[in-house]
Parts: C-alpha cells; sequence; structure tokens
C-alpha cells in the first residue's frame, strides 16, 4: 500500500493533463495556475536550489582550489609587496562522474513539481464541480420558481388544487435551500484552491473570470419570494 502512495501522483498526471470535458481555456487556465504556484511552494524551490547548486560545483571550478598570502621579507620582518598564489586541481573530482547525483537531484526537482501540479489540479477540478453544481442549483430554482407560477395560474381559474400549489411551494424552498448550499460549497472551493496556488482570493478570481465570463455563476442566493 505504501508503494501506491509513492506512484499515485505520478499515475494520476496523464489523467490530469487529458481529464474529460476539461475545455482548452479550462486547460490553459490550469497551467497558469501551476506557474503560478511553482514558485511559492518551498519544498519545490528547496530542490531547484540543490540542483543549481550542484550543477555550479561541478566542472574545473569545483575541482580547483586557490591559496593566496603575504611573505615575510626583507629587514626586521617587514612584509615585503610580493605575494604568493597557491592553485592546485583536484583531478579526482574534475573527472569524477557526478551524472547519477545530477539526475537524483533533477528527479526531485521533477517530483516535486508533479506534486505541485497535482494538488492544484485536484483543488482546481473541485472547484470545476462546484460551480457546475452551483449553476445546476440555479437553474434548478429557475424551474421551480416557472412551476410554482403555472401552478398558481391554474389554481385561479380553478385547474388544480391548494396543496398542489403549496407542493410547488414546498419545491421551490427546497431548491433554494440546495442552492445555498451549493454557493457555500462554490466558496470553500475557491478558497481552497487560492490556498493550493498560494494566491489571494482576489488575484484568484483574476485568474478565473475568463471563464466566468463564458456562464454566469450565481455568486448569491435569490432573494425569497412567496408563493
Amino acid at each position: 500500500m505504501r508503494r501506491w502512495g509513492v506512484f499515485l501522483p505520478l499515475l494520476l498526471l496523464p489523467a490530469l493533463a487529458q481529464a474529460p470535458g476539461l475545455t482548452q481555456e479550462e486547460a490553459r487556465i490550469l497551467d497558469r495556475l501551476v506557474e503560478e504556484a511553482l514558485p511559492r511552494d518551498p519544498a519545490y524551490l528547496r530542490a531547484l536550489a540543490d540542483l543549481e547548486a550542484s550543477r555550479q560545483s561541478l566542472g574545473i571550478l569545483g575541482a580547483l582550489s586557490a591559496e593566496a598570502g603575504a611573505s615575510l621579507a626583507g629587514e626586521y620582518g617587514q612584509v615585503a609587496p610580493s605575494y604568493r598564489l597557491s592553485v592546485s586541481l583536484n583531478l579526482a573530482e574534475l573527472f569524477r562522474d557526478w551524472s547519477p547525483a545530477l539526475k537524483a537531484l533533477e528527479a526531485q526537482v521533477e517530483a516535486q513539481r508533479r506534486e505541485v501540479r497535482v494538488r492544484v489540479a485536484g483543488a482546481y477540478f473541485r472547484w470545476l464541480a462546484a460551480r457546475e453544481a452551483a449553476r445546476t442549483a440555479a437553474d434548478g430554482v429557475e424551474a421551480r420558481e416557472a412551476e410554482l407560477k403555472a401552478q398558481q395560474a391554474r389554481a385561479r381559474v380553478g385547474g388544480t388544487t391548494p396543496a398542489e400549489v403549496l407542493a410547488s411551494a414546498e419545491r421551490l424552498s427546497q431548491a433554494r435551500l440546495a442552492l445555498y448550499q451549493a454557493n457555500l460549497d462554490l466558496a470553500l472551493a475557491l478558497e481552497d484552491l487560492a490556498r493550493a496556488v498560494g494566491l489571494t482570493l482576489d488575484a484568484l478570481r483574476a485568474f478565473l473570470r475568463p471563464l466566468e465570463t463564458q456562464r454566469g455563476t450565481s455568486v448569491a442566493p435569490p432573494r425569497s419570494r412567496g408563493p
């Protein structure tokens, strides 16, 4: 079971990159959110710093060591204006095979990048699902309102009973309650996504605004209306 915990993020990556139903705009925004999250993730930055430090220590510069100092000369032990510079070249370090160490550090950087992408994508998909649920709930309220108006119109001409009108009003009340819950879930999903990316809510909304302009999502429950 522990092995699955290690390999599960790797197995999820193709599914995240090719999620069914993800529009081109939604996929583009996901990529932007991941790029925003990477420089804000401490584990990724540490892995990247370790890799860069290791790369800079390679080659002839990493194998060189220098020693400089002033020499005492002349009468009365005065310091002469002549200096010595001792440079040594560690051939063992120069020809050492660093590729395994570098590959390990590069793999660590890539693993952290994937972990960030999986985390952000998971929060992003939960927000998309919550947004769709809120839209569905808003459509449900509109449908129940239309149903109640139709029942009221029929009741005026004796085409239905007061009990049926009350039943329609109850269904509308339940639909409005579902919309309240859906909007609450949507707000929580937005906060979770902001934490996963490392952005403020206002900054995150700016990234998501192109999606909201495609089709409006109710962000507040409709005003209560009597039967």
